[in-house]
């Protein structure tokens, strides 16, 4: 069995989102990375600690968490690219943390727009993008083999990657 899931980067300057009442956002890599790594394991079918950890550390990007009441119920992380700065991955447990937090990765590259590469099956995150601003800019589908992969669908806003998830 195989199958295959749609992909749409979303562009733009985002509109500021205000936080949610009771969540916090901190920089990531101060938070002990094994509670990062079992967050991430929630939204990607397999373990992947060796990726994660260099892909938040880098000096050159910003790595935010967003805690309520001590958990981590966000994450999400941008860089610089060509054409518009990337934030990925973004989780988020809601629509409203994962506004936040692309309203706050992309303040760290002022004045540049960003891109977001959204699952279509996550359709609060469509509605989000273009709410924030961000418009469909490229589209591509995911293939994989076997069954569809066990993975918190509602709260993937963006993968790090097209190439890499």
């Amino acid at each position: 069995m195989s199958g295959s899931m749609a992909w749409w980067r979303h562009e733009g300057v985002p509109a500021a989102a205000a936080l949610p009442a009771g969540v916090s956002l901190v920089d990531a890599r101060s938070l002990p990375f094994d509670r990062l790594a079992a967050y991430d394991r929630r939204f990607y079918p397999e373990a992947r600690d060796s990726f994660l950890a260099p892909w938040i550390a880098v000096g050159e990007r910003t790595a935010l968490a967003a805690l309520k009441d001590g958990e981590i119920v966000g994450l999400g992380v941008v860089r610089a690219a060509v054409a518009a700065a990337r934030i990925g991955p973004l989780y988020a447990a809601t629509p409203a943390i994962a506004a936040a937090l692309i309203g706050k990765l992309a303040a760290t590259m002022p004045g540049r727009p960003v891109a977001v590469d959204m699952p279509d099956f996550n359709q609060p995150g469509t509605r989000l993008a273009a709410e924030l601003g961000l418009k469909p800019a490229f589209e591509t589908a995911r293939m994989y083999t076997g069954p569809d992969p066990a993975i918190d669908r509602a709260g993937l806003f963006g993968v790090a990657s097209f190439e890499l998830g």
